[in-house]
């Protein structure tokens, strides 16, 4: 965390805009100011905040998986933020980064568009663990899931952050500049990979 003192300021003052952002939710709530400005900047919050994770993410894979010096190291690197849970209603095992917004989320069911994820009997396992914590928090305006998550909608909406195995070979995708650090790849590096790929090797960007 962070590893220099130019990442530190940045963050710093990335939490510093979100907690005024914050404040001016909290003036907006203490004047009565109409429903549309409050979720407005509700809004914005939700996007800094998502922003200040990616950051947070980009500086651990860094410094942790790219730059570390022995595979064992890479392999805790990546491990550290991953999590396996089964919070998918269809009850199968996922590999996901901790940090997903979709974990504990008690988003209400909203998913008739893309048809619930039903088992056997044509129930949806998080509906009913929606159901069952509305029951038990009576009046409460947001509630959290922790067993199960809306994985359709969080899909959807990008909050879903799944990875595969071989997070710790992050390093193996990428290529070394000349200033030490590391090439981000862009979606079409990985498009391409995808494309080109042969004999199990990783097409590397040009």
């Amino acid at each position: 965390m962070p590893h220099t003192s130019r990442q530190k300021d940045k963050l710093i003052a990335r939490v510093r805009r979100i907690k005024g952002q914050l404040e001016g939710i909290e003036r907006a709530l203490d004047s009565e100011a109409a429903c549309v400005e409050v979720l407005r900047q509700i809004a914005s919050v939700r996007g800094a905040v998502s922003g200040l994770t990616a950051e947070v993410m980009e500086d651990h894979l860094r410094e942790h998986v790219l730059a570390a010096e022995t595979d064992k190291e890479r392999d805790q690197g990546g491990e550290d933020m991953i999590e396996v849970n089964q919070i998918s209603p269809t009850g199968y095992p996922m590999r996901m980064i901790k940090s997903s917004p979709g974990i504990g989320d008690g988003i209400r069911p909203n998913c008739e568009a893309y048809g619930y994820l039903l088992d056997a009997n044509g129930r949806c396992a998080y509906v009913t663990a929606y159901n069952r914590e509305v029951a038990a928090h009576p009046g409460e305006k947001r509630i959290t899931v922790m067993d199960k998550t809306c994985l359709c909608t969080h899909m959807r909406n990008f909050d879903c952050w799944t990875c595969g195995h071989y997070t710790y070979r992050l390093k193996d995708t990428s290529r070394k500049l000349e200033d030490g650090n590391y090439e981000i790849l862009s979606a079409e590096h990985i498009f391409k990979d995808y494309q080109f790929s042969t004999d199990n090797k990783i097409a590397l960007p040009d």
